[in-house]
């Protein structure tokens, strides 16, 4: 369990019904209710295999997300408490053009592209299919109407010229490594003559 405070993602009033606690990787635990995991196939279907009670929520450790650091899985759970109780919409529909994106989240979505990628990722990793279209919707509208010199400088793509360029430095790199380590072997073998 982790010594830090675990942080609540929803300030809405708790009421009656469980909550679980989950850690990400990087040791953050937050305290989701049961409402919430719902939104999320991988954690609802964790949970319902674990079989917890509520005393089990209080006295066994948290449930380790291994695969997402505590910033990520905040945005994930704030979107998830936000939604809690909507319905999981059985058809998927991930047409980008089908998806409207609600104010809240695209609020929630005012993130860097790093944050942003590692928010697409969860919501992967997790099977929050809403968020995952959201979010991706999100990329696709910064990319509508971009030129690919704008979409390379928005998305930090680096050009053929700097691809090559560092190739070039990666292989300097390994061949100037791997020259000095046949004259360290040659001036081991002369120091094991030597003696």
């Amino acid at each position: 369990m982790s010594a830090k405070a675990a942080p609540l993602v929803a300030d809405a009033p708790v009421e009656d019904g469980m909550y679980y606690r989950i850690e990400s990787n990087d040791g953050v635990e937050f305290k989701v209710s049961e409402l919430a995991i719902q939104q999320s196939e991988t954690l609802n279907r964790l949970v319902t295999a674990m079989g917890y009670t509520a005393e089990d929520v209080e006295t066994k450790d948290a449930i380790p997300i291994e695969n997402i650091d505590g910033a990520t899985l905040k945005l994930v759970f704030e979107w998830c408490e936000h939604h809690k109780g909507e319905a999981i919409p059985e058809e998927d529909d991930t047409v980008p053009k089908n998806v409207v994106i609600p104010e809240f989240d695209a609020k929630l979505m005012e993130i860097d592209n790093m944050k942003l990628f590692n928010l697409i990722c969860a919501a992967n990793y997790l099977n929050i299919k809403q968020l995952l279209n959201v979010s991706c919707k999100t990329v696709a509208n910064m990319a509508k109407g971009k030129s690919p010199e704008e979409l390379r400088i928005l998305f930090d793509i680096p050009t053929d010229e700097e691809d090559e360029a560092a190739e070039k430095a990666a292989k300097e790199a390994e061949e100037k490594a791997a020259k000095e380590d046949e004259e360290r072997a040659a001036r081991e073998a002369q120091r094991k003559d030597a003696e």
